[in-house]
């Protein structure tokens, strides 16, 4: 079976969390904050804190803020659960917005009619890959957190996906553009915020008593951080070959492909809309021993019996996108397997012609 996405080590990550074992060291020390260094290097940012998980920085993030009950968080709906826990466990009130459908990023436009007295903060993720409209976000006049998980090293003009908003947050989950296994990172320009974001991911040794948590990144997780990270152009690189494979075998097939438009794509996510007979397709894709996926389980507002009819692009989305393996360690037969499959689908003849791209 060719996964739908897995991560991808080498010598050097083994290496590094051997010699953090060797140190005994085990708990948040220099590796993480050579870690946070790094990290501002690569992006831009000031700041850096390093967190046990992206849904830790996100609920960090919200708490540095002191959101709490009456509060408002604009987030897409069309999105997984991580950005909606944080939210209701602070006892604030989410409020979805729909999103564009030739990105499937959070529209501006829509999250701009949901802005109230209430409202303190928009989150914006990076979907699959293709950065946001960060400068229609920042003119709203609320926080912005961005969320450059799936787009990590996109470039936005002459800056860094991870260097918008009021802070921005990322998830280093196994499947992640980097990984440290589980882990995450705050990003921000205000030492402030900084401060109090280290304050809050440790309870131990306070002299006085607030909300914190125990959300410490391990030394472990640092060392494999420090080497994905140098790895990452490479990974950046390799996703950008096999998504042009893609794009030389499905075009013109009827299917709606990943679109770069005038702004930057990683293609975390290979992501086609297929309006007609999704289902059996997918189910072709399995047969053939090929993981492919609905992107997102389920729009988050229908956990709160929020109407269909409100969020139409998200819907359409449901209704007809479908991930394809894409990972730096995909071999070209591999992705050419998935190609001869999705052709198959189609009638014509010449579609069992698949081209190889030897260059990835």
């Amino acid at each position: 079976m060719i996964p739908h996405s897995r991560p991808t080590f080498g010598e050097e990550e083994k290496r590094a969390c051997c010699a953090v074992l060797d140190s005994l060291q085990l708990a948040q020390g220099k590796k993480v904050e050579e870690f946070e260094k790094a990290f501002c290097v690569f992006t831009g940012r000031r700041y850096a804190v390093a967190v046990s998980s992206g849904t830790s920085a996100f609920y960090l993030s919200l708490l540095a803020l002191g959101i709490s009950k009456s509060d408002e968080i604009i987030i897409p709906s069309y999105n997984c659960a991580a950005l909606l826990h944080p939210v209701v466990g602070l006892g604030a009130a989410p409020v979805f917005a729909d999103i564009e459908i030739d990105d499937f990023n959070i529209s501006a436009r829509d999250a701009t009619g949901k802005i109230r007295k209430k409202t303190r903060a928009v989150v914006v993720p990076h979907l699959f890959g293709r950065a946001a409209d960060m400068e229609a976000f920042e003119r709203l006049g609320i926080p912005v957190i961005e969320d450059g998980t799936q787009a990590l090293g996109v470039s936005v003009g002459k800056k860094k996906v991870g260097t918008f908003g009021l802070m921005s947050i990322f998830s280093f989950y196994a499947t992640k553009m980097i990984t440290t296994g589980e882990g995450g990172i705050i990003l921000t320009d205000s030492k402030k915020l900084a401060d109090t974001l280290r304050d809050l991911r440790d309870y131990d040794k306070k002299e006085t008593f607030r909300l914190r948590t125990n959300s410490k990144m391990t030394e472990i997780q640092a060392a494999m951080g420090i080497e994905q990270l140098k790895k990452l152009p490479f990974f950046i690189e390799r996703r950008r070959q096999i998504a042009g494979q893609y794009d030389q075998n499905l075009r013109g097939l009827g299917f709606m492909l990943p679109q770069e438009g005038n702004r930057d794509h990683v293609y975390y996510r290979y992501v086609v809309r297929i309006p007609k007979k999704l289902k059996a397709l997918m189910k072709n894709l399995e047969t053939g021993g090929v993981e492919a996926k609905r992107p997102v389980f389920k729009p988050l507002h229908r956990y709160f019996n929020h109407a269909d009819t409100l969020f139409p692009a998200t819907i359409r989305a449901m209704s007809e996108a479908c991930s394809l393996p894409i990972f730096p360690s995909l071999t070209v037969e591999e992705c050419g397997h998935v190609c001869q499959i999705m052709q198959s689908a189609r009638t014509q003849s010449d579609f069992n012609q698949v081209v190889l791209c030897k260059g990835i």
